[in-house]
């Protein structure tokens, strides 16, 4: 390469931040529209219908049931075809699936447009594009990956836009509205992303190209020099693979738990609605500690560190919560579980492709989401029945509390395996 292309190559803006942005964007708008706003509807569908909170908390946890299901099969695919259709599609879905609960009229309707919300949003901004930003980052990846997480930083705040909504034309057409609006960002953002940077003439982190050599070592086909090449069936073999899926899957019990139940439960121990739904605001801007902090931390520092105290600021987070009085008692609440919110959705990739190798990044990423899936799905239930049982959380969140606690030290189990290690 000559010196003016060498000029030239650091003048422009690598590629992959654009995929980088373009996953901000999809992860602002669907925070908005329902990983955080759906909390906005939970009282208003109890009140219309007269379900129960377990009945409707059962559809958000058979969300996490269905992606046991869906994210394997994306990560298959996404290895094979790479992130721009999968994502494309998700958009499409999601979209349909808000625009259909504006029609809800029966249990099973809500059920349904649940689970293909769930799957658009599952194709849309989880593994396809985690799987875009890990090829396309190595160095940087967990920067990369904690940049692109924080899109929904601000999108607690912006859930004043679905309560103004819900009181402006109802819940009912709010969702049609969400919906509409979706499709309208989805397909420009899907047209962004591209598969891994070689087949476009680039290295990851924007590297310049090595001079060939007739002695460079051949490697599989998607793989990167210097990295661990392991197959699916070899990461399955790991002890660290099962390790890391559990460290995981408790971490997403308690925040799936909350993903559902938080406005509901400040709502419980006499907040406002308005003080409820600023607690999400307050939490989603904190967590930017998490997100670009654990990023950073996970290029750093040894991953299973990062990942115990991931976990700890989950416990301790969970305590505070247990014994919130005064409205400012949501700040070091906020902080504490943004942080573990927010760090986690840098660190599961960067540990994945870290121990395991991009090659099969996608299956061996989908695989641990599944596995992982169980605590996503009893998390919220729980939350839902002690309600139903006991008229409080506060049981359940003491219970969420210790099994956070004592993930803490199995986390630190979880090496970097040895390639032909079982």
């Amino acid at each position: 390469m000559s010196s003016s292309q060498r000029r030239a190559s650091r003048r422009r803006i690598f590629y992959g931040w654009y995929i980088v942005a373009a996953g901000m964007v999809s992860h602002l708008w669907i925070s908005i529209a329902w990983i955080y706003g759906k909390q906005v509807f939970f009282t208003p569908i109890v009140q219309t219908f007269g379900w129960s909170r377990a009945v409707v908390s059962g559809a958000f946890s058979l969300e996490r049931l269905e992606s046991s299901i869906t994210t394997p099969l994306e990560g298959f695919a996404v290895d094979r075809f790479g992130p721009r259709k999968l994502i494309l599609v998700g958009g499409l879905l999601a979209g349909l699936g808000l625009v259909s609960l504006g029609f809800l009229q029966d249990v099973w309707m809500f059920y349904a447009s649940v689970l293909v919300i769930s799957v658009g949003t599952s194709a849309s901004m989880g593994v396809p594009r985690t799987w875009a930003i890990v090829q396309w980052f190595r160095r940087l990846r967990g920067r990369a990956l904690g940049i692109g997480g924080s899109g929904a930083v601000i999108s607690g705040p912006l859930l004043i836009i679905v309560v103004w909504l819900i009181e402006a034309v109802g819940w009912r057409r709010a969702f049609v509205v969400l919906g509409i609006v979706t499709w309208a960002i989805s397909i420009p953002v899907a047209l962004v992303y591209r598969s891994r940077p070689q087949q476009y003439g680039y290295l990851p982190d924007g590297d310049p190209p090595a001079q060939a050599t007739t002695a460079a070592p051949q490697r599989p086909a998607g793989a990167v020099a210097g990295e661990r090449v392991f197959t699916v069936s070899d990461a399955l073999r790991t002890p660290t693979f099962w390790v890391v899926t559990l460290a995981f899957g408790v971490l997403g019990m308690g925040i799936s738990a909350l993903g559902v139940h938080q406005v509901p439960y400040l709502e419980s121990i006499g907040f406002t609605t308005t003080q409820a739904v600023s607690s999400l605001g307050v939490y989603t801007l904190l967590s930017v500690f998490g997100r670009l902090g654990g990023g950073w931390a996970m290029d750093f520092l040894d991953k299973r560190l990062v990942l115990a105290g991931l976990l700890a600021c989950e416990a301790l987070a969970f305590l505070v919560l247990a014994n919130i009085t005064t409205y400012w008692q949501v700040v070091p609440f906020a902080f504490l579980y943004g942080t573990a919110f927010g760090g986690s959705i840098p660190a599961r990739g960067v540990v994945i492709s870290s121990y395991f190798g991009t090659r099969s990044f996608g299956g061996i990423q989908g695989l641990s989401q599944s596995a992982a899936v169980l605590g996503g799905t009893l998390g919220p239930v729980i939350m839902g029945w002690d309600f139903d049982v006991n008229g409080s959380y506060t049981r359940s969140v003491y219970f969420l509390m210790a099994v956070a606690a004592l993930a803490v030290p199995f986390s630190l189990l979880a090496r970097p395996p040895r390639p032909g290690a079982r």
